[in-house]
């Protein structure tokens, strides 16, 4: 919708008659406005009973001139630059459009400025303004020290506010750029736009760490001593080989993650890995069938293969931990959920240490992952409760059906001041983390297909949707964050997505990292989709190409992040893929 502003200078209003015309038809404008510097010829005079008593002489009366402007703005706010191989070349930069129409009485023009914004401390974009009657940029003109063109009233001009991003080999957070315009005189300044522009790049997956030839990677790697510890599964035998770098990931140089690939001797016969995968301490812990087992990761270090290196981890007769459940590491335990609807904790070594109490019946399975604020827990059900554990005596403080739909996962926001839940297929619910009431919901218009995620550094969740979306909102309203939800998976359906949050500590902006999987309809055939999204600026995100990730490859929902340096990474598995077996790939942070 358009918006308005002027200035009236000289207007004169006389209550009486207008005896004379200087011209036989007054020129107006287009809007119907008397043109500025017409000039009249009037008299005033007074009657008493219809009876003229006094004339004046006449004067000569000059309309003064009315400035008013209106602007629309003819383009999205925002906008990505596509630096991608391939791109259309005029869609390698962004530009903006305001259309600005001279509603006044008479001849004006306008001044600009405009102030340019950056995460970066040398602003790398360029921002251009200028004006063309077509909208086009073909034959527009820069804007001499800044001031339009003298239009007529009624007449328009299209100002093209043009952001180019600088060279694809220099890392950008995007830019922002807000326009304003002034009066001839200087006065009246209103701004007329702020506008957000971001480079959409491609990249290539740098390093890689390999299974061997014809090996599946069923549970996601570990990092121990800051090296990286992974396993690949023979697809015919079922034999395992873990495997491991031999320097730590982020003195990775190279292609090769850890520089090189080291190979635990001894092969663990008819081992087939399922489920989490989770160290604490030099115990690795993953599924085995229905059983918790330990990977003694000193053993397999020193190469000790006297034995093998993994023991069952042991729960109470009857009860098997639920491994599709991500467990929880705190205060030197592991805390696994089992399925008689209690928490069960170990040590390093894999010893059971105790238990929390049981829910009741009615609540229905756990459904989600554990997570904590401060010294409680956090579980959801099927059934749709949440329910709170104290960390320390495993004691239900208390539980609140949220929902009547099944709980899928929960995330406590920055510094614990909320819990997250994602209900359903369509509902997001925040929860105030002591008494679990609800203190918003939302039901958005499409399927969530990742579990809810939150941001460290900041009040922040995120989800993605099945048609590609991505979703960001602040915690404590539910409400969207400027330009999302942003649709980051162009002409995709996802079957599934994992987001994760990261901030370098040697930049401003956060990035969101989201892995998916494209939805291809069958059981057989998969292909994993990677962007890396700056979260304050979803126009400005990279995409990593399927042939980087490797055509037809399927990977783990799980993203494992080294560090917050500038040599971490971001790991994402493969399970395998079309012409690869298992790998694991290393995004660098951006």
């Amino acid at each position: 919708m358009a918006r308005f502003w002027g200035i009236l200078w000289g207007a004169l209003g006389i209550w009486g008659c207008a005896l004379a015309d200087s011209t036989p038809i007054a020129p107006r404008t287009p809007s119907g406005m008397l043109w500025a510097g017409t000039t009249f010829q009037l008299r005033a005079i007074a009657t008493v009973n219809n009876q003229l008593t006094t004339l004046s002489s006449d004067a000569q009366v000059q309309v003064g001139q009315v400035i008013q402007w209106q602007w629309t703005v003819e383009s999205p706010m925002g906008q990505s630059a596509d630096q991608r191989s391939g791109a259309d070349p005029n869609a390698r930069e962004a530009y903006f459009i305001v259309r600005l129409s001279n509603a006044g009485n008479g001849y004006d023009r306008l001044g600009f400025s405009f102030a340019q914004m950056e995460y970066a401390q040398s602003p790398a974009w360029t921002v251009e303004l200028r004006e063309n009657t077509l909208s086009m940029w073909q034959n527009s003109r820069t804007l001499p020290e800044g001031m339009g063109s003298f239009l007529s009233p009624g007449e328009s001009m299209f100002y093209l506010l043009r952001m180019t991003p600088p060279g694809s080999s220099i890392p950008t957070d995007g830019a922002w750029a807000t326009l304003t315009a002034y009066a001839s005189d200087g006065s009246a300044k209103q701004i007329l736009g702020e506008f957000t522009a971001g480079a959409f790049r491609s990249a290539s997956i740098p390093t890689r760490a390999w299974c061997y030839g014809n090996q599946v990677q069923h549970v996601a790697p570990v990092l121990f001593q800051g090296r990286l510890f992974w396993m690949g599964t023979d697809a015919t035998s079922n034999d395992t080989r873990i495997f491991w770098g031999r320097d730590p990931v982020e003195s990775t140089q190279g292609s090769t993650m850890g520089n090189e690939r080291l190979v635990y001797g001894r092969v663990l016969r008819g081992f087939v890995p399922n489920g989490f995968s989770v160290l604490l301490g030099a115990g690795w812990f993953v599924g085995r069938g229905n059983q918790l087992v330990r990977i003694d990761l000193q053993q397999v270090v020193s190469n000790n293969t006297s034995s093998d290196p993994f023991s069952v981890v042991q729960f109470p007769a009857g009860v098997t931990p639920r491994l599709d459940l991500e467990p929880l590491v705190f205060n030197g335990r592991l805390y696994v959920a089992g399925s008689d609807g209690r928490l069960y904790a170990f040590r390093e070594d894999g010893v059971r240490v105790g238990q929390s109490a049981s829910i009741p019946a009615n609540y229905g399975a756990f459904s989600t992952n554990l997570v904590r604020i401060g010294r409680a827990f956090y579980i959801g059900t099927a059934n749709g409760w949440v329910v709170q554990f104290d960390a320390l005596t495993g004691s239900i403080r208390t539980a609140r059906r949220v929902s009547t739909q099944r709980i899928h996962s929960l995330a406590p926001t920055f510094l614990g001041r909320q819990l997250l839940a994602r209900v359903g297929e369509r509902v997001l619910v925040c929860l105030n983390p002591n008494q679990l009431n609800a203190l918003w919901q939302r039901t958005l218009d499409e399927d969530i297909i990742s579990p809810i995620s939150a941001s460290p550094q900041s009040e922040v969740g995120a989800v993605v949707t099945r048609s590609g979306y991505l979703l960001a909102f602040l915690a404590r309203s539910g409400v969207n964050l400027p330009y999302y939800p942003q649709r980051v998976f162009d002409n995709e359906t996802l079957s599934r997505a994992t987001v994760g949050f990261a901030r370098r500590a040697d930049r401003r902006a956060t990035y969101v990292y989201v892995l998916a999987q494209r939805d291809t309809g069958s059981t057989t055939q998969h292909q994993a989709l990677f962007r890396a999204v700056t979260l304050e600026n979803p126009f400005n995100r990279i995409e990593y190409t399927e042939s980087s990730l490797h055509t037809g490859s399927e990977y783990l929902p799980t993203l494992l992040f080294t560090g917050n340096q500038s040599t971490s990474y971001c790991l994402i598995a493969a399970r395998r893929a079309e012409s690869y077996w298992g790998t694991v790939a290393a995004i660098p942070l951006r």
